[in-house]
């Protein structure tokens, strides 16, 4: 079997990815061994990323596919990319962002093609990863993957989760502006596979935003999710410009959609409709994860004063 090395795997999108990866691929995870394996077909590499003489002693061995996951800083790249593991890897995956792409005229939409160094709205992460796909452009067999939001069970985001706990609990959901800023989701799932058709040579190497059909408006997603719980919910909406959206909001008051002509093109792309999704992630929720209503600082503020 192919030997495929995941940089990060135990964690939402990678164990999304390797469980993706196990029915045709010898898998090994690299991590801080701070959490355990959940298959005991998973070797386990244990080193931190953070510390290049820690990565390099664990990166060895050879491996004909290195997907990563969990590149979120420059340095986190430079540790590993002189490694036996990553220089004679015949194909490299990174796991990138939407975030990469900088706001104006271009998009969003954003396309593969627009300005991609990184947009300082998200608070620098979108500039890191930028730059971590700066320093893997020299590698030969490089995919690199842009999603939006990512969604789904074992999500370690506070997101759907967040709305959920508010509408069954009763509680406002204070929703930025009009509610008409637009996002795109793309399922966990949907995204593991895109990694899986790129390692198995089937995606052909190149750039690829990877997103779910369609997008919608912030109202929209609160409709929808108040759909699939079958709950209501009370949206206030809020104008104070002053309070940035995630102080009381899950996601910032920008749009971020993508087109994904590309990938599609490709013969590989997202299908998993955002509410078929949002039922398998409401339903992992209720039996693995919490809907325990915790308002911020910001929403304890505002329920004082909101019937």
């Amino acid at each position: 079997m192919t030997r495929a090395l995941v940089l990060g795997g135990t964690r939402f999108v990678g164990r999304a990815v390797v469980e993706a990866l196990l029915p045709s691929f010898e898998v090994s995870v690299l991590n801080r061994g701070t959490r355990p394996l959940w298959d005991p077909r998973i070797v386990q590499v244990v080193a931190d990323r953070c510390d290049a003489a820690s990565a390099h002693a664990a990166l060895r061995e050879n491996y004909e596919v290195v997907v990563d996951v969990s590149g979120t800083e420059p340095r986190h790249v430079r540790n590993v990319l002189d490694t036996p593991a990553v220089a004679g890897a015949a194909r490299y995956v990174y796991v990138s962002s939407a975030s990469v792409y900088r706001r104006g005229p271009a998009g969003p939409p954003f396309h593969e093609g627009d300005p991609a160094d990184g947009d300082p709205a998200w608070g620098g992460y979108g500039e890191d990863k930028a730059e971590c796909e700066r320093l893997l452009s020299g590698l030969p067999g490089l995919t690199v993957l842009r999603p939006p939001y990512v969604y789904g069970p074992h999500n370690t985001e506070a997101r759907e989760s967040f709305l959920w706990a508010r509408m069954l609990a009763g509680q406002p959901i204070f929703v930025p502006g009009e509610g008409r800023t637009r996002i795109q989701f793309c399922h966990v799932g949907d995204l593991a596979r895109t990694v899986a058709a790129a390692c198995a040579g089937t995606l052909p190497p190149g750039t690829y935003n990877v997103g779910g059909p369609g997008t919608c408006t912030l109202t929209e997603y609160l409709d929808l999710l108040a759909e699939v719980a079958g709950t209501g919910h009370r949206p206030v909406y809020v104008h104070d410009e002053g309070v940035p959206a995630r102080a009381y909001f899950p996601f910032r008051d920008l749009e971020l959609t993508l087109d994904t002509t590309r990938l599609g093109r490709a013969g590989s792309g997202a299908c998993t409709p955002l509410a078929d999704g949002l039922r398998g992630t409401l339903a992992w929720l209720r039996a693995y994860g919490s809907l325990t209503d915790e308002p911020t600082e910001q929403e304890k503020t505002w329920r004082a004063t909101t019937r």
